[in-house]
């Protein structure tokens, strides 16, 4: 695998990480407040539902927007590999560069990264803690959503 595909693949698991994270904190707050909305105001299922998909419609596109997910590139992935893995030793941007613009030592430690990740997927080295942090948000939300229904 190329220098390049090998972040083009790291691009797209960050952004694909990103979103779920959105998408599972997004639903979650958008029930707790639909339903946390029905105890002050006189709200049908009807609509605590609309209101909770008018949340999760507007939420979702503004945590992306927010968490600027349209700047994740190629140099965002090799800037986080070389502060957080000690294999890398801060040559990730040899991954990015063109072949043409790479001197033999360059072009010897861009072969022996592309041989690490080929070996080790790069996947496992981006950060999943968002995702558990949603996940967490998400359960939270949703089994507080629950008791207010009960209790209500």
């Amino acid at each position: 695998m190329k220098g390049s595909e090998i972040l083009l693949e790291g691009i797209q698991n960050w952004k694909l990480r990103l979103i779920l994270s959105a998408l599972l904190s997004i639903m979650g707050l958008a029930a707790f407040v639909s339903m946390s909305l029905s105890l002050f105001v006189d709200l049908t299922v009807w609509d605590q539902t609309v209101v909770s998909i008018a949340i999760f419609m507007v939420g979702t596109p503004a945590y992306l927007i927010l968490s600027n997910l349209g700047k994740v590139d190629q140099y965002t992935i090799a800037g986080f590999l070389n502060e957080s893995l000690e294999e890398v030793r801060g040559d990730a941007e040899v991954l990015v560069k063109k072949e043409d613009d790479l001197d033999e030592h360059e072009k010897t430690r861009r072969e022996q990264l592309e041989e690490f990740f080929t070996e080790n997927p790069l996947y496992n080295y981006l950060p999943d803690k968002p995702v558990k942090q949603a996940y967490i948000l998400f359960l939270i939300t949703l089994l507080g959503s629950f008791g207010i229904w009960y209790l209500g």
